[in-house]
């Protein structure tokens, strides 16, 4: 039995360890869009800052919901905060001010899931009490920042 527990413990020690990859760095300027439906359209941007180096960001976006079947349009200053798990994003964001279109118990923060593709790609979901709706980040051009 002894040299059984010596072999697994040589075994183990022998064993290569493999490093945690870091979170993708994804600070920087960020366009996104989602397919909200019901004829209405959903885009914005977003600046991205690192929090030291950690795996939070903070960020401050700008959407527009445009629904010209209704005649709403809205523009939307927010900030937010993002967390990084491996490749999974989560945005929780806050409303700062209604830059177009009348302040509305309707309009909810714009917060997202998103999954990293790419250095250049995350794609996910726009969440809101209404559902999820399909959603695409693209980094803007100009690269990380």
């Amino acid at each position: 039995m002894k040299p059984l527990i010596a072999l697994l413990a040589l075994c183990a020690v022998a064993m290569p360890v493999q490093a945690q990859e870091p979170a993708p760095n994804i600070a920087g300027v960020w366009t996104f869009e989602a397919q909200i439906g019901n004829g209405c359209s959903f885009s914005g941007q977003a600046t991205v800052q690192r929090k030291k180096k950690t795996s939070r960001y903070v960020c401050e976006l700008t959407a527009r919901q445009s629904c010209p079947l209704i005649d709403i349009e809205y523009l939307v200053a927010q900030t937010c905060k993002m967390t990084v798990t491996g490749n999974q994003v989560s945005v929780r964001s806050e409303i700062k001010e209604f830059l177009q279109g009348e302040e509305s118990p309707s309009y909810y923060p714009d917060s997202f899931t998103l999954t990293i593709r790419d250095a250049s790609t995350m794609f996910g979901a726009l969440l809101s009490p209404y559902g999820a709706s399909r959603a695409q980040w693209r980094r803007a051009e100009g690269g990380i920042s």
